[in-house]
């Protein structure tokens, strides 16, 4: 297996400026994939296709989709071996796959995925549903952490206690324990893997409503498809409001080219379109 791990100086162009096209290998209960459609699509993101990841075996659908979230959350069952190489080939041809927190410990406690055991950042150990779930900033990425802070409040959420494997890239720890890991990434060929600690949706649907945890699960979505640059509805600064900060920070950059946080709407060009945006969404979040 051929890993290239990801820097915090990693140079990517900005890959898709329109919506992400995500494939959702859901749980089968049509409450909880809806929720996971609708937090998706909330944030932004096209859900090309869902299925039950226990009846995936349609290579054809990967062509369709960007990322695919794969959230089997509550059910016991594998999925089909010609579906587990099929999404493996794909990552490693540059798809990108999302997983939480019951993959990594059906495959690293049970005898489940087994074909997908290479691709996986992290391994897991014990269970625990917390009444509060907090993670930590650990390593910044432009991507992954825009809009949110440094230290985060999940909620009442399943979580296990995860650990990355050699490599890997703990984006945010969580105070599962004191070595946990929360969020968990690498590259694997050309594809990227994002595991995540927690389980939203396994208890409820409802907690997929969560603003922060939906904002969580789009970043990492975008963050495994290679896309450097988010747009941000005019939060150049992403601290979630649009003042004179962010219009300042555009006016300074003005004219610049390339990868900026001032590129609010990732043109790869700071010019009078970011400054419209910022004026229009001027007082939102605030």
């Amino acid at each position: 297996m051929r890993i290239a791990v990801l820097g915090l100086g990693l140079g990517v162009s900005c890959l898709l400026v329109g919506a992400q096209r995500v494939g959702l290998l859901g749980c089968g209960e049509a409450s909880r994939d809806t929720a996971y459609r609708d937090a998706l699509i909330a944030q932004g993101l096209t859900v090309a296709w869902t299925t039950p990841y226990y009846e995936f075996n349609a290579a054809s659908l990967l062509s369709l989709c960007d990322v695919v979230v794969l959230a089997p959350v509550q059910n016991y069952y594998d999925m089909p071996v010609s579906g587990q190489w099929a999404l493996e080939s794909w990552v490693r041809g540059g798809g990108g796959l999302v997983t939480v927190e019951w993959t990594l410990w059906s495959r690293t406690n049970g005898s489940l995925f087994v074909g997908l055991r290479d691709l996986l950042p992290a391994t897991a150990t014990r269970f625990h549903q917390q009444r509060e779930v907090r993670y930590a900033l650990r390593v910044y990425d432009p991507v992954l952490s825009a809009g949110l802070a440094a230290s985060l409040s999940l909620g009442f959420l399943k979580e296990t206690h995860i650990q990355a494997r050699a490599g890997a890239i703990v984006f945010y720890a969580s105070d599962y324990a004191s070595d946990s890991a929360g969020i968990v990434g690498w590259q694997v060929v050309s594809g990227r893997i994002i595991s995540l600690s927690i389980a939203p949706g396994a208890v409820s649907g409802e907690e997929l409503t969560n603003p922060t945890v939906a904002r969580l699960l789009a970043n990492a979505v975008r963050w495994v498809a290679g896309d450097a640059c988010t747009p941000a509805q005019g939060d150049a600064n992403r601290d979630g409001c649009i003042d004179d900060a962010d219009l300042l920070q555009v006016l300074f950059a003005f004219g610049a080219t390339g990868t900026n946080e001032a590129d609010v709407n990732c043109d790869e060009v700071v010019d009078d379109a970011d400054l419209l945006e910022v004026l229009f969404q001027f007082g939102a979040g605030c």
